[in-house]
C-alpha cells in the first residue's frame, strides 16, 4: 500500500497558524504580493502584507507575523466589494470574501491603504476565477463529459502515460469492462458501451492506492480523501502487479509535485517586478501557545458570520457573576473579551 501525501492548502482556513504553514508548498507560486493591506474584519487599524497565491490568500501583520491568516480557494463562497469603515483609511472600498469551511461560514474583508489603486480586487479576482474553472484538475469527476469519441479529451498541460484496455470496474455489483488512463494530472477510467460511465480521478485526490482480495478476485484499490465522502474505485485486470507498482511510483511523484491547472491570467509584464518584492516570511520567528490548525479560538471567533453565532442557551458565569449566553465550544468568557477589546 502506498499513501498519498495531503495538500491543504486550497482546502481549508487557518488563523494565527505556525510562520512553517504559510510558506509555500512545491507548485504553489506567488501571482501577487501586497504591502499596505488591512485586515479590517479581524484587525482594524493594523497594517499588513497579503500573498495571493495560486492556491490559497495569506495575510500577516506587519508588527507580528504569528497574526495571520491563510485562506483557500476552494472554502471561498462569495466576493464582493463593499463600503467598509476602515480605521486607517476611513470610508472606502474593501474586498469581501465569504468562506465556509468546518461547517462554520467566516467572513474576511480586506482593505488597501494605497489611495486609488484597483490591485487587490483585480489580482485576486482573476485568480480565484481561474481556480473555478479549473476545477477538473483537482476534483473528482463521475459520469462527466470527458470521453469523445471513446477517446479521453485532454486538458492543457496533461498527457498520457500509459492506456489500459479489458479493465473491469468493480465499484459497483457488477464487472463492467473498460478503458484505464493513467496520465500525469489523473487516473481515468471509462466504459466501452458507454462514454458517460466514466470515472476521472486526480493524484492529488488519491490518498492511498492498494492490492485487496475481491469478489471477483485481486484488485487494485484507489482511496481518496475525506472530503470526497470516502470515494473509492476498485478496478481488475491482468498485470495487476506490474501496474500497482506504476501506479505507486507515480502517486509518490504526483502528491510531492501535483499539477493543479491553475493557469494565471495576470499578464507576464504585470508579474514581473513584483516577483522579488514578495515579502519573506522569517522562519526563526518562535510563536508560543498558537494551534496551528484553529488559530486562537477569539480570533476564529472575530470572522465568524451571524449566521454562525445562533441563540445558545443561558447559563450562569462565575468570572461575571452573570447570566450569559452560553459561549461557543472552546470558547472562553475571557478570550470573548479579547474580541472587542
Amino acid at each position: 500500500m502506498v499513501e498519498g501525501k495531503y495538500i491543504w492548502q486550497d482546502k481549508e482556513i487557518r488563523f494565527d497558524c505556525k510562520l512553517s504553514y504559510l510558506q509555500l508548498r512545491k507548485n504553489e507560486v506567488t501571482v501577487d504580493s501586497m504591502n499596505a493591506i488591512e485586515d479590517t474584519k479581524g484587525n482594524n487599524g493594523e497594517k499588513g502584507n497579503m500573498v495571493i497565491t495560486n492556491l490559497r490568500v495569506i495575510w500577516f501583520k506587519d508588527a507580528d507575523q504569528s497574526i495571520n491568516l491563510s485562506i483557500g480557494y476552494d472554502c471561498i463562497t462569495g466576493v464582493e466589494i463593499k463600503n467598509v469603515e476602515s480605521r486607517l483609511k476611513g470610508n472606502c472600498q474593501a474586498l469581501y470574501i465569504k468562506t465556509k469551511f468546518s461547517q462554520n461560514r467566516y467572513e474576511f474583508i480586506f482593505t488597501s491603504l494605497i489611495s486609488n489603486s484597483p490591485r487587490l480586487f483585480t489580482s485576486f479576482q482573476a485568480v480565484v476565477r481561474s481556480y473555478e474553472t479549473t476545477k477538473v484538475y483537482r476534483e473528482i469527476r463521475v459520469r462527466s463529459a470527458i470521453i469523445q469519441e471513446k477517446l479521453l479529451t485532454l486538458l492543457p498541460e496533461e498527457h498520457v502515460y500509459n492506456k489500459y484496455s479489458n479493465v473491469y470496474s468493480i465499484s459497483t455489483d457488477q464487472q463492467t469492462s473498460g478503458i484505464l488512463v493513467v496520465t500525469n494530472v489523473r487516473i481515468v477510467w471509462y466504459a466501452l458501451t458507454n462514454d458517460n460511465f466514466n470515472v476521472s480521478i486526480p493524484w492529488i485526490q488519491i490518498s492511498r492506492v492498494k492490492v485487496r482480495d475481491s469478489t471477483y478476485g485481486k484488485a487494485i484499490i484507489i482511496e481518496t480523501y475525506p472530503n470526497n465522502n470516502g470515494h473509492m474505485s476498485g478496478f481488475k485486470l491482468d498485470g495487476i502487479e506490474k501496474i500497482f507498482a506504476e501506479l505507486s511510483n507515480l502517486l509518490k511523484v504526483h502528491s510531492e509535485s501535483p499539477i493543479f491547472g491553475i493557469e494565471s491570467v495576470v499578464e507576464e509584464k504585470f508579474m514581473e517586478g513584483r516577483m522579488s518584492a514578495v515579502p519573506r516570511i522569517a522562519d526563526d520567528v518562535q510563536i508560543v501557545n498558537v494551534d496551528y490548525y484553529k488559530g486562537s479560538s477569539n480570533a476564529v471567533y472575530s470572522y465568524m458570520t451571524q449566521n454562525n453565532k445562533e441563540d445558545r442557551p443561558v447559563v450562569f458565569s462565575k468570572e461575571l457573576g452573570l447570566a450569559i449566553e452560553q459561549p461557543p465550544e472552546g470558547v472562553s468568557v475571557e478570550e470573548l473579551w479579547k474580541v472587542i477589546a
